[in-house]
């Protein structure tokens, strides 16, 4: 009987050593998953600020361009603006070359017609 317990203590010990390693294993890959778990947090975590980063540069980018379009659309008006201005500016420019025009060919008129009064004065 002793042998027999010998060899069931001898078979308990080497089911504990093998329940000893695979527990140890065990516990060595849950400290390799922990591990590596706390890696992809760190990563995840990364990632949520760039992404954080990401979007309030793309905000401050939309806004950008929403003020650089409205000052586009300004700077059209004004433009629009100006070349009506100008149109108008040279109606009146044209309208005044016209009165020039007329006023110096009345003074040449008024000028011949004095210069002829004049000779014909003289002659007298």
């Amino acid at each position: 009987m002793t042998d027999r317990i010998r060899e069931r203590l001898s078979q308990l010990r080497s089911e504990v050593d093998s329940s000893l390693a695979r527990a140890e294993a065990s516990e060595a890959k849950v400290k390799t998953l922990e591990q590596l778990l706390l890696e992809k947090e760190h990563e995840i975590k990364s990632y949520d600020v760039r992404l954080s980063h990401s979007e309030d540069s793309r905000e401050k980018a939309e806004q950008q361009l929403a003020e650089a379009s409205a000052k586009v659309r300004d700077l059209d008006v004004k433009a629009e603006q100006c070349e009506r201005q100008m149109l108008v500016a040279e109606k009146e420019r044209d309208r005044w070359e016209e009165k020039y025009e007329a006023v110096e060919a009345k003074y040449k008129n008024a000028k011949a017609e004095l210069d002829e009064l004049v000779s014909t004065m003289e002659g007298l």
